[in-house]
């Protein structure tokens, strides 16, 4: 204690200046709302560099798994190509041939994106991505993670910019099945976790088991989009049904890239729906 006390006493000038340099700061920030404000955007722009600086970082250590999921593109397209020049007797395609190559029979399109702003800790939540009208992009895309996994869909667009109604979102819905079987069900958010779905109405049939997992019944998706596998389940209070926990197979606050998927057919689809609806009700 002596000691401390002794030390005190050696350094206490230097405690008592930055007592009153403190002080003078706050009473500097505090005087008019324009020294508040003029604060305000430094320490915020001193903020964002930072935040930038850890985001770019987070990016860098991430590339090796984002390079690996490219790769195993990469190996399907060349997979596809081969099939292709198989089909059609060719040896090489150049870049022309490729392009041209049966675009017009493909069912799904996708295009590359990336987050540019996002929120998870409300009730309606949307992420924007940096893609817009002017790169083809429309209502009704879905939206995956490189790696498959569910994001959401795109509900509007502007020339630069879509905007996606994620499935941390109270207002979204979706069908599912499980991946084993096929069983169908639902599946909602209920804003209660940010890692955790519901899914509802699975058969009694269906025989689901923990780690179980569920796919996307959608026509804005392709198969094999995975919402998340099962934690837990119970029957309803009818015994009629089995509702299930998800926990979600991809961590939304973390999203970077993302897929942006367009079923070619969904045109098609939507007005043959339209116009069943419109028999129906004569």
């Amino acid at each position: 204690m002596q000691r401390l006390i002794e030390f005190i006493k050696r350094i206490y000038l230097v405690l008592l200046f930055l007592l009153m340099e403190g002080v003078a700061l706050w009473y500097y920030a505090t005087a008019t709302p324009y020294n508040e404000a003029k604060i305000l955007s430094r320490t915020t722009a001193v903020g964002g560099f930072f935040s930038g600086m850890v985001t770019d970082v987070g990016h860098f250590f991430s590339l090796p798994d984002e390079n690996r999921m490219l790769t195993e593109r990469i190996a399907v397209l060349e997979q596809t190509l081969q099939r292709e020049r198989e089909l059609h007797g060719i040896d090489v395609l150049d870049s022309a041939q490729v392009a041209a190559l049966n675009m017009d029979n493909i069912h799904y399109r996708y295009y590359p994106s990336r987050v540019t702003s996002m929120t998870t800790n409300r009730q309606r939540n949307f992420v924007v991505l940096d893609k817009g009208a002017e790169d083809d992009i429309k209502p009704n895309m879905g939206v995956i993670t490189p790696d498959r996994k569910l994001v959401g869909y795109i509900i509007s667009c502007s020339r630069h910019y879509s905007v996606v109604l994620p499935i941390l979102n109270t207002e979204f819905n979706i069908g599912g099945r499980l991946a084993d079987n096929r069983s169908a069900c639902s599946v909602h958010w209920l804003g209660d976790s940010p890692h955790y779905v519901e899914a509802f109405d699975l058969s009694t049939y269906a025989n689901p088991a923990v780690g179980m997992a569920v796919e996307a019944s959608s026509e804005r998706l392709p198969d094999g989009v995975i919402i998340g596998h099962i934690e837990s389940f119970e029957h309803n209070a009818a015994k009629t049904a089995y509702s299930a926990r998800l926990k979600l197979a991809t961590d939304l606050s973390s999203l970077d890239n993302v897929l942006i998927v367009e079923n070619t057919h969904y045109g098609e689809i939507e007005e043959l729906l339209k116009t069943t609806e419109k028999q129906r009700q004569k």
